[in-house]
């Protein structure tokens, strides 16, 4: 932050390293609380289904990235795969929120996630 950024992404690039190395959405919660609203954050790990995009948003992220998924949809069919990956990650998202009983993304907070065996699961 004593640099100036207007955000941070948080990830792991493609994988951790290492077996003991802490998952991005664990590191989440730590990082959004150092930032202290002084920049965005982001998710780019680990993103593959709709409450995935749930936890990172309820855990503090302001948006997520999709990696993978994107190209898995691209290597199916195209273009119009990505299309549906992203219709069916928005359907999931929406589902996801309904059974949280939200309305908007900005009724998403941390009660909406727990941590249950060393995951952070809704």
């Amino acid at each position: 932050m004593e640099h100036g950024v207007d955000g941070i992404v948080v990830s792991n690039h493609g994988g951790r390293s290492f077996d003991t190395v802490p998952a991005s959405i664990d590191m989440l919660p730590e990082i959004v609380d150092a930032v202290n609203n002084k920049a965005e954050v982001y998710l780019d790990s680990g993103v593959r289904r709709g409450t995935d995009v749930l936890k990172a948003l309820a855990l503090g992220a302001r948006a997520v990235l999709v990696g993978r998924p994107l190209f898995w949809g691209l290597a199916i069919d195209g273009e119009a795969g990505v299309r549906n990956m992203f219709e069916t990650l928005r359907d999931e998202f929406d589902r996801a929120m309904a059974f949280c009983g939200c309305n908007n993304v900005t009724e998403i907070n941390e009660t909406h996630v727990i941590k249950r065996g060393g995951c952070w699961v809704r």
